[in-house]
């Protein structure tokens, strides 16, 4: 019975964890991330492939738009966005105008967002998106040996995100996006035969309604 107890919390914690959708969108032609939807708390709140919100919108969207108007006392968020019908949009006002959340979305409707700043040792890091919500977001940092995944994705939530390293028997994966958490993404590696496939798309394998890998 306390092990039914024990796996049922540990079920709830996961699921809470997880963002209800998540969409990554992906270029045709670099097969690089180039921006992920994350659906939570009844918005859409997409981040591109280096860390940075670039739009957000209720789910669905209906509403009034309004935008912020004071230079003089708001400079740091005038003429910025500042509701969608009730989903108010909130902004960092910091003292310094150098900080890297200064200006920066604070939170929309009920959902805080939170930038990476301790980054003393990982300086690549610095400015991007840390958290939405409760669904951490961290990001790929030096690696001495193969920079390959510099400053890209490495998780949302739980969902692990990979990229192809070098390889100089197969250059095929290089810097492409191979996992986005169950989807996996492989590319044709003959370029003997089939040189004009080399490097393409060749299949993706695990896309769900809760986990999806759409092709631009």
């Amino acid at each position: 019975m306390k092990i039914k107890i024990i796996l049922s919390i540990i079920f709830m914690a996961l699921f809470v964890y997880l963002p209800a959708q998540v969409k990554a969108y992906v270029s045709g032609r670099t097969y690089d991330i180039q921006s992920v939807d994350i659906s939570i708390d009844n918005l859409i709140i997409s981040i591109n492939g280096e860390g940075q919100i670039i739009r957000f919108y209720p789910n669905p969207l209906n509403g009034t738009f309004d935008y912020y108007d004071d230079q003089l006392s708001d400079r740091y968020r005038d003429g910025k966005l500042k509701s969608i019908g009730n989903v108010k949009i909130e902004y960092w006002d910091m003292p310094d105008k150098d900080d890297p959340k200064y200006g920066r979305i604070k939170k929309i409707g009920n959902v805080d967002v939170q930038y990476w700043e301790d980054t003393i040792s990982e300086k690549e890091k610095l400015g991007k998106v840390k958290m939405i919500g409760s669904i951490a977001i961290d990001y790929w940092g030096n690696d001495l040996t193969d920079n390959s995944r510099l400053r890209k994705i490495k998780s949302i939530g739980n969902i692990m995100v990979d990229y192809g390293l070098k390889d100089f028997t197969d250059q095929s994966k290089y810097r492409k996006l191979i996992r986005f958490g169950p989807v996996k993404l492989d590319y044709w590696n003959d370029n003997i035969v089939s040189k004009n496939k080399f490097g393409r798309l060749k299949s993706i394998q695990g896309n769900t309604e809760e986990i999806t890998v759409i092709l631009l």
